[in-house]
């Protein structure tokens, strides 16, 4: 029988109480599409829909095209396509490409409680291998929600402590979510599936340091790939510790706070985490974005003309303590670091009343107006702050004071992103990324993907003469 059949290693039954990895690994492979409610649904496609323009958007960034120089020598021969550009590799390699071009821009998504962008590495390892064998839109959607699940869920039951040690938790936790939803394609049996959970594990990186450089998205490429790989290595029958997220020396007691318990599967399948998944409205770190709200939500925003900025005497930017650890950075030098500097997107907010992906970009880090406001501009923490919240203080020379708080969770309106608002992102990122792509026929095509009997063909409309 074939690698995803019941024979030889699967007959052997699970544990008669099963562990939370063995949990996990059943509920994906039983999970059945009629009984996902339709918000979850509708979630799973809000944010299938989201990392496929951030995709498109990164697949020409001048960073995107060094790494397909440097792994060129030592990619496999395949015919995965890439996304929005030429050329085609094994499906491995197309994943961590897929990944890479997602979150160049830092534009992608957050799952704003354990700070994950669970999409990327799900999504990218899913489309590459819906190249390889033919899966309908439906069946990639519900591998999609199931992987982004698991991304979430694990990262709750190691937060707070696994980011604040230093753990890129998209990275450490999005290769669980990558290895299940490639898995679930596969068909593998449970006793397969606690394996590929196993394999993840073992293979689970990614280090805070890289932020502010492409090894930072390269922690998430690195998770599209290795899930992808690890959902391999288990439709083969190649073993890997069947309590791999909760025993002693597993991926919570080495990389988390201490064991992991039942809580990790709680309401399986009737609560969703992913439906809580937020797409971002600026292309630049999260923790930034409560501080650019707070200059630009507000009718009455703040502003800075650059005639004015010799008239501007202090800027003080109160945000999260996590907030201020992660993103104060007066200084960028570039616009990896300008996507990580509290400094840069409170100036360029300022300055010119928006965000968008052209103000982190290298030429915004060199603006004289930008520099000059962010010389003037100090982060500081509240410690009665969390992460959604932030207060802009503007004071000018002439004593004047104007201060603009807020404090308001991005899953939830007004700040949450309507359908609207993420078309219109879609559009910006195509434009930017794949001008060459029809956006009109894209968003026909994502619009009946659950209809679709072949998953890749919507990937082959990205591509120069589609």
């Amino acid at each position: 029988m074939g690698p995803g059949g019941q024979t030889g290693w699967h007959r052997r039954q699970l544990t008669v109480s099963p562990s939370p990895t063995q949990t996990l690994a059943e509920w994906v492979v039983g999970s059945q599409w009629p009984q996902i409610s339709e918000e979850a649904r509708a979630a799973a496609s809000r944010s299938w829909l989201n990392w496929l323009g951030c995709a498109i958007g990164g697949a020409n960034d001048p960073a995107m095209d060094r790494l397909v120089l440097a792994l060129q020598p030592l990619a496999g021969n395949g015919t995965a396509p890439l996304i929005g550009r030429p050329g085609q590799t094994d499906p491995a390699t197309a994943a961590l490409l897929h990944a890479f071009a997602s979150n160049i821009l830092d534009y992608d998504d957050t799952h704003w409680a354990t700070a994950i962008h669970p999409a990327g590495p799900v999504a990218s390892a899913l489309a590459a291998w819906s190249s390889q064998e033919r899966v309908s839109g439906q069946e990639v959607m519900h591998a999609f929600l199931l992987g982004m699940e698991v991304s979430c869920r694990i990262g709750l039951a190691v937060s707070p402590g696994h980011y604040e040690k230093g753990w890129h938790i998209s990275g450490t936790c999005g290769v669980f979510g990558a290895a299940v939803a490639v898995g679930r394609l596969m068909k593998l049996s449970p006793q397969q599936m606690t394996w590929a959970l196993g394999h993840a594990a073992t293979q689970s990186a990614g280090l805070v340091a890289s932020l502010g450089t492409m090894a930072k998205s390269l922690n998430i490429a690195h998770a599209a790939r290795s899930g992808l790989v690890a959902a391999q290595l288990a439709r083969h029958s190649i073993t890997a510790n069947e309590q791999a997220l909760e025993t002693r020396f597993g991926f919570a007691h080495v990389l988390g706070s201490g064991s992991l318990n039942d809580s990790v599967c709680e309401g399986l399948g009737k609560h969703w985490e992913a439906a809580r998944n937020t797409f971002k409205p600026y292309p630049c770190g999260f923790l930034l974005h409560p501080a650019l709200d707070a200059c630009l939500a507000a009718p009455d925003r703040l502003s800075v003309s650059s005639g004015a900025i010799d008239q501007v005497d202090r800027i003080i930017v109160s945000v999260s303590p996590l907030a201020l650890v992660r993103a104060d950075r007066p200084h960028p030098t570039d616009a990896l670091a300008s996507k990580l500097s509290t400094q840069h997107a409170v100036a360029v907010a300022l300055l010119y009343g928006d965000a968008g992906v052209q103000r982190f970009t290298d030429a915004a880090v060199c603006d004289d107006g930008a520099r000059a406001l962010r010389a003037k501009t100090e982060v500081v923490a509240d410690d009665q702050f969390t992460a959604e919240c932030a207060r802009v203080e503007l004071r000018w020379r002439d004593g004047r004071s104007q201060v603009r708080e807020i404090c308001q969770p991005l899953d939830q309106p007004p700040l949450a992103m309507s359908n609207a608002s993420l078309t219109r992102k879609f559009r910006e990122l195509v434009a930017h990324g794949a001008p060459h792509c029809n956006a009109d026929h894209l968003l026909a095509t994502l619009d009946s993907f659950l209809f679709a009997p072949d998953a890749a063909e919507l990937l082959t409309l990205t591509r120069p003469n589609a």
